[in-house]
């Protein structure tokens, strides 16, 4: 009983625009007053940290202070006063390490930093704001943790595994019907409701700019941050996704939708299966009546602060393209998962404990590949396209990299 009404609740709530605008709206205004008071809390500690330098420079002049040079150092104030110069010097030199250290490539494989001066109550950002909080924000941040803990994460946890059964079973019954045309109707209707009840349950709140874009057919590529990519854009529109085969709840939900129809999953290590990929993307392309085809060309998950390197082989089955650009709010979550370092549950768990994921979706104009254009510099217009869209850099570097590192004849 518990399960059935968690889960009508959360898919009246993810129903409800306004319901939606209303929830953002708060958090908005909670962050803002919260950055507020962590600014003016940097302001004093920053005035009183210079009044008492001031104070302790007087003493010196006028011979107040203590005659012995060792009592003098041992002085609380020129402590204090030491401590702090130690602890610019510290950032300063971590900032310089950092950059010597970090190259273009690497900071696009984890979790991006919160913005200096912000902070969304999230415990996983904590450590970063001990030493700003004040009495107020330790409330806030308690209540928030219950809020999110104790409410929130049982009901979306419920919620998310009625929604993923509930949608395994609608699946396996619509694979049972013989193919005909009203199969197909009937397949895309359904299945674009489950997954809104997905991510409702989450939840997802879901924005699509451009709709007069949005494609029927031909092949679509889209940027990379997570699997609630997939998630988030057949919420809008049905495609036939390519990717990754996986284990675990990927792979359920992989089975659940190839039960319907075909869908086109592959071993990224084994070069036949990449073959006979572009094979069926060649044939599947050029078809009216099937749906159309959704890529991730970068190949792999990336933080939503840049744009890497588009595989060719999608570009060179087809003149025309779809793109399509994906934009995560980190003000409310991190969308990106990070599969070197946690696991699909622990990832899950870290959503479910969120506020909310709020994400921006654009459809853009179809692009042609022009007459002398190579299917390299064809997706590297594509790629420049999608990242000038959402605002984020184009990098030119595969995101392989982050599962190896480049073979030593690739760099001659």
């Amino acid at each position: 009983m518990l399960l059935l009404l968690a889960t009508v609740c959360l898919i009246c709530w993810s129903s409800i625009f306004w319901l939606q605008a209303l929830y953002i709206n708060l958090l908005e205004r909670l962050f803002a007053w919260i950055n507020q008071e962590l600014k003016d809390t940097r302001k004093r500690e920053m005035g009183q940290s210079d009044l008492e330098s001031e104070k302790a420079s007087e003493q010196g002049a006028i011979g107040d202070g203590p005659k012995d040079p060792a009592k003098r150092l041992s002085s609380p104030h020129i402590k204090s006063r030491l401590v702090r110069r130690v602890e610019q010097m510290s950032n300063m030199v971590n900032l310089g390490m950092e950059l010597i250290l970090e190259d273009e490539v690497t900071p696009h494989f984890v979790a991006a930093p919160t913005p200096p001066g912000q902070w969304n109550l999230l415990t996983r950002n904590l450590g970063q704001r001990v030493r700003d909080l004040h009495w107020r924000l330790w409330i806030v941040w308690l209540l928030g943790w219950l809020t999110r803990y104790v409410l929130l994460l049982p009901l979306r946890t419920l919620a998310a595994w009625a929604s993923l059964f509930l949608t395994s079973i609608i699946a396996a019954i619509l694979g049972q019907l013989p193919e005909s045309h009203l199969k197909q109707l009937l397949v895309e209707q359904v299945l674009r409701q489950c997954f809104r009840i997905m991510a409702g349950c989450l939840p997802i709140i879901r924005r699509y700019h451009n709709t007069e874009h949005r494609p029927t057919m031909g092949i679509c590529v889209c940027n990379h941050t997570s699997p609630l990519d997939v998630l988030v854009l057949m919420s809008d529109a049905y495609y036939t996704v390519t990717g990754q085969i996986h284990d675990g709840i990927i792979g359920l939900f992989q089975r659940a939708l190839s039960r319907v129809s075909p869908q086109m999953w592959f071993d990224r290590r084994l070069l036949g299966d990449r073959e006979a990929l572009g094979c069926l993307l060649r044939l599947h392309g050029g078809s009216a009546d099937r749906p159309p085809i959704l890529l991730f060309p970068e190949g792999t998950c990336i933080n939503n602060t840049a744009v890497m390197q588009f595989r060719k082989g999608s570009f060179a089955v087809s003149d025309v393209v779809y793109p399509l650009a994906i934009s995560y709010d980190r003000r409310f979550s991190e969308a990106f998962w990070n599969s070197s370092r946690h696991s699909m549950l622990r990832y899950m768990f870290m959503l479910v404990s969120s506020w909310c994921i709020a994400c921006d979706v654009w459809y853009m104009a179809p692009v042609r590949r022009l007459s002398a254009e190579t299917p390299v510099e064809f997706s590297n217009r594509v790629k420049a396209a999608i990242a000038a869209q959402v605002n984020i850099d184009s990098l030119p570097w595969d995101g392989n990299l982050k599962r190896a590192t480049p073979v030593r004849d690739w760099q001659e």
